[in-house]
């Protein structure tokens, strides 16, 4: 099994904690981004999908989310956060795979994806609107994107709103071959709506609280479960992990869909 999607900080901030969850769990690998710097802290979400099970609240905590990290300024330790998890990629034996976060304050994005892939061998690279605006429409992201598409490196994105969906699949249409990975199963109605998936389109699905057994059916029943990721997104959410883990492994899916999700898609995805 793979953790697809997790933060350095909280029970994933020491390599020894990291080390500790991912055998308590059975869990292989966790793909790492920053968190926030030296935080131990767990924080509680509502169940939010067991209230709204047919809804994409990401849409809510997205709000709350863009103002605080405004209000914080936290998109400043990115930089720092990614030097961070290769650190923790090396002192763990390669159990942490990490993806790198790129931001728009990068003077030149090419140069910069190209030195830190040279010496870190990052398997994706991360993108957060709810952490910096900026749009799908944007230079920023088209040639982030473009340079993903080009060394095949799958690109994670959490997206804000609506608009910005519409605006990733049609950005999408023009670039089948992208390896794309939408946080949060963020926009999977508009996916249907608009008809569109290809073989190179995934969904993570953390955390549990916040997308509901009933739009994971709804993800398998349009796109497969070849292409669902099981992600915890620790710290956000109590002892996270294992309840992503039990989620998956209660659901009434076949036994092979749910270990496609819970990790052997990520494994074919990364070439690990």
């Amino acid at each position: 099994m793979i953790d697809g999607h997790a933060h350095a900080c909280g029970r994933y901030l020491k390599a020894n904690t990291i080390i500790a969850e991912l055998d308590k769990e059975g869990v292989s690998h966790v793909v790492l981004v920053p968190g926030e710097p030296d935080s131990h802290k767990e924080y509680s979400l509502l169940n939010f999908a067991k209230m709204f099970p047919n809804k994409n609240v990401v849409k809510i905590t997205n709000v709350l989310s863009r103002f605080v990290i405004k209000m914080t300024g936290a998109i400043k330790t990115i930089p720092s956060g990614n030097e961070y998890v290769y650190l923790l990629n090396q002192v763990t034996n390669g159990r942490v795979i990490q993806f790198f976060w790129i931001t728009k304050e990068t003077k030149d994005i090419e140069s910069c994806l190209n030195s830190k892939y040279e010496n870190w061998h990052f398997k994706g690279v991360k993108l957060h609107q709810c952490w910096e605006e900026f749009s799908i429409r944007s230079d920023f992201f088209k040639r982030t994107a473009l340079w993903c598409e080009k060394n095949e490196i799958p690109l994670f994105i959490h997206l804000y709103s609506d608009k910005d969906v519409l605006d990733l699949i049609k950005y999408k249409e023009s670039h089948p071959q992208l390896k794309l990975i939408v946080a949060h199963l963020f926009g999977l109605e508009l996916f249907i709506d608009r008809a569109y998936k290809d073989d190179n389109i995934y969904f993570d699905i953390s955390p549990y609280q916040l997308n509901s057994d009933e739009r994971l059916i709804k993800a398998i029943d349009y796109i497969s479960a070849r292409h669902l990721l099981m992600g915890s997104d620790t710290p956000y959410g109590k002892n996270s992990l294992n309840k992503s883990i039990d989620r998956i492994n209660r659901m009434n899916i076949s036994e092979n869909d749910k270990q496609l999700i819970l990790g052997e898609n990520m494994r074919n995805l990364l070439g690990i």
